[in-house]
């Protein structure tokens, strides 16, 4: 591991951006070192294992603070004289997202929320009709019309959510032999099919761009973005209207940011979450870097009035709810060892020549 800094950071692409990090450094006198992560259940399993005292904040995706690193030890509980008074803030109309910054009794906190939204389908509009994509889901893979025309954004964790509802299972369900086995088959279709498949969304957004593709599967508004910015507004994150989950079959995230519970000095931290959610920076957390989301923040009306009618457009603020009223929530599949573990073995039978 490289040299500890005052603050080391385990996080989705933005909050290591420049434009974040410097105002604390100048403010605060702390050196940071921050990771970059594509993987929730990776980078929980690093958290709570021998890397703990390697990181003092970690950024994940949901249910990772609530369901895993609370209860084995691995992050603390916030002080609520400094961190309570935030949920008044946040957006109130997706209330029921902010339960997973408590733990599972509700008495502590164990995060703050910020960056959220669907994750789901990326298309091209000039190729695929929005309606299409709604309707049809990701069964848009399964158009023989479309093979050779898709991407497949290497999301391990969103392309096991995904690959289910195509094949037709609630990936929260405990999964029987025939049924991880159609998973598996679905994985394989898919990856043989497509004409990308990279962990890099500003290299898939190219392709979008470019024409080589006319949409790729797990991506959204925080990977579509980027491409809408640079004026590609026929770049759209659809969300399909039904599913095998209660009747969805699409799903929000919520990012979580959490104290690493090592035993050391947590008040380079404490001091970078406050920093994060101060109406000054959650406006540029949520265009940071390579990824610009919505942030619960903008419940905050200092927040939401930096955001110019341009950036409502790229976010794609005028149909945020309705997408989001379609969404399960991220949650961890029961069967998920299994599922990635099936999901490589996709992956590796596609690259075999």
């Amino acid at each position: 591991m490289p040299e500890r800094a005052d603050l080391n950071i385990l996080c989705w692409e933005g909050y290591e951006d420049p434009n974040v990090i410097e105002p604390f450094t100048e403010r605060h006198g702390y050196s940071v070192r921050a990771e970059t992560i594509v993987s929730d259940a990776d980078t929980a399993a690093r958290v709570v294992g021998p890397e703990r005292s390697s990181w003092d904040v970690v950024n994940l995706n949901n249910p990772f603070a609530r369901e895993t690193l609370y209860p084995a030890g691995a992050i603390r509980a916030l002080p609520r004289d400094r961190f309570a008074d935030e949920y008044d803030r946040l957006l109130p109309q997706f209330d029921d997202l902010y339960r997973w910054t408590r733990s599972r009794d509700g008495n502590d906190i164990i995060g703050v929320c910020q960056r959220f939204g669907p994750f789901n389908i990326v298309i091209d509009e000039g190729r695929i009709a929005r309606d299409t994509a709604e309707s049809e889901g990701f069964l848009l893979a399964d158009d023989p019309a479309n093979r050779g025309r898709y991407g497949v954004l290497e999301y391990d964790d969103f392309n096991i959510f995904h690959i289910c509802f195509a094949a037709g299972l609630d990936p929260f369900d405990a999964l029987p032999a025939e049924q991880l086995d159609a998973f598996e088959a679905k994985a394989r279709q898919w990856f043989a099919g497509a004409a990308a498949v990279t962990a890099d969304h500003i290299e898939m957004n190219r392709a979008l761009v470019d024409g080589a593709i006319g949409f790729y599967l797990s991506g959204g508004m925080y990977t579509a973005s980027p491409a809408r910015r640079d004026g590609h507004r026929r770049i759209r994150a659809v969300t399909p209207r039904s599913g095998p989950v209660n009747g969805k079959g699409a799903i929000v995230f919520l990012e979580v940011t959490s104290v690493v519970d090592h035993g050391g000095d947590t008040a380079p931290a404490l001091a970078f979450l406050e920093h994060v959610l101060t109406p000054e920076t959650a406006p540029t957390v949520a265009f940071a870097r390579g990824s610009c989301n919505p942030v619960a923040q903008m419940g905050d009306a200092r927040v939401f009035e930096r955001f110019t009618a341009d950036q409502l457009d790229i976010l794609q603020w005028e149909s945020l709810e309705e997408d989001i009223a379609r969404c399960a929530p991220y949650r961890i599949p029961p069967d998920h060892g299994e599922l990635l573990r099936r999901l490589r073995v996709a992956k590796g039978a596609a690259r075999r020549p």
